[in-house]
């Protein structure tokens, strides 16, 4: 379990996703940030909720012929300071739930906008917090910080906690995986985000869930966390992290529901995209694994730029276009989209196939703009 928060943690960071680990004292959370900000040579930087007063994350009012100004505290010119070296920075919340009430409007500001005073944050956000029961003047969190984090919950088992005693602390973190390019990360996060658009549209009762008790203090399914969990689904996979890891992320974002929108893409038993673009009428019949192999054919084309796969997905998109034009728009529009940003970036482009303009001319106009 402990390898497995460590992965849903650094898939976090990677997504850029707010993170909250809950768990007891002495469970290692900070020496795992720690560690992880080490493997990457990344900067961080610690702050204790339990003793920071409002004006720590406002800034230092200074009086100038212009006005006033909040000049950064020590903790965010040091951030800055590794901004200007080339170094990315984790901000370290720790004892969260402790943080006293009139500091939280402006903690709220720092994890939601990255902004402390005047001056933005140029850092991962990850917080720590005792259960309640186990924290110095615990309090629940509001409902507004709730719902902007990732809740993981962090544990060490025992027999976890001897194995590190008899072969050392080190053997309880997996390998780090290499970080994708932006391409890759922002291609893996467009199919889930269809994914999950499949899903609520079977399921809008899904989509919005405020609980009326303390559960709006930890993971519940809001139009920002499905976002959220979109995001770190994509990540996950981009990063080729398993079920479960995914599982401890979008659970960790919506809640409950998050088991159901996993159900739902394992259910759909998907074949591999790179065989659907050799042989199309592999595509499944019913529409929504259709459609959701489509929009996984295309994350696959848009991350293997060839000449090849770019004329066999059109092919594939041609094909299902002639029977089911409303499933095959979609991912034919993601193609177009891709394809403009290849000639923005000045990457090989090569020629619309004639049948798939043919196909897709009167559901998208605006190919005859990018075919232009």
């Amino acid at each position: 379990m402990f390898k497995k928060n460590i992965q849903a943690l650094y898939t976090s960071l990677v997504a850029d996703i707010p993170v909250l680990l809950w768990g007891p004292p002495g469970t290692g959370k900070t020496a795992s940030v720690s560690y992880i900000a080490s493997k990457l040579g990344w900067h961080l930087e610690v702050l204790v909720g339990a003793t920071r007063d409002r004006t720590d994350f406002g800034g230092f009012p200074r009086y100038t012929s212009e006005g006033t100004v909040l000049d950064p505290f020590p903790w965010l010119r040091r951030i800055l300071e590794a901004k200007e070296r080339g170094r990315e920075s984790v901000l370290f919340l720790d004892e969260l739930t402790s943080t006293p009430e009139d500091v939280r409007p402006a903690l709220l500001r720092v994890i939601n906008e990255r902004m402390a005073g005047d001056t933005p944050i140029p850092a991962r956000i990850v917080s720590a917090a005792n259960p309640e029961e186990h924290a110095v003047g615990g309090l629940l969190l509001e409902a507004p910080i709730a719902n902007r984090v990732l809740h993981l919950p962090w544990e060490m088992r025992p027999q976890e906690f001897v194995q590190a005693l008899r072969e050392g602390f080190e053997t309880l973190y997996p390998p780090i995986p290499p970080t994708p390019g932006p391409e890759a990360l922002e291609h893996a996060q467009a199919e889930a985000r269809e994914l999950l658009a499949l899903f609520l549209e079977r399921n809008p009762g899904a989509a919005y869930q405020m609980p009326r008790d303390d559960q709006a203090s930890r993971a519940w399914p809001s139009y920002r966390t499905w976002y959220l969990a979109a995001k770190y689904l994509g990540t996950a996979r981009a990063l080729n992290m398993d079920e479960e890891t995914q599982a401890l992320g979008v659970v960790g974002l919506v809640g409950q529901t998050g088991y159901a929108f996993l159900a739902f893409i394992r259910d759909l038993d998907l074949p591999h995209p790179a065989d659907v673009l050799r042989n199309p009428t592999l595509v499944p019949s019913r529409d929504d694994r259709a459609y959701a192999t489509l929009q996984a054919v295309i994350t696959w084309t848009a991350t293997n730029w060839t000449r090849e796969n770019w004329l066999a997905a059109q092919r594939v998109l041609s094909y299902v276009g002639e029977t089911k034009p409303d499933i095959a728009a979609p991912a034919a529009s993601r193609l177009i989209r891709i394809y403009a940003e290849a000639r923005e970036k000045r990457k090989p482009t090569w020629d619309f196939d004639t049948a798939f303009v043919n196909t897709f001319r009167p559901v998208l106009e605006r190919i005859k703009e990018v075919v232009r």
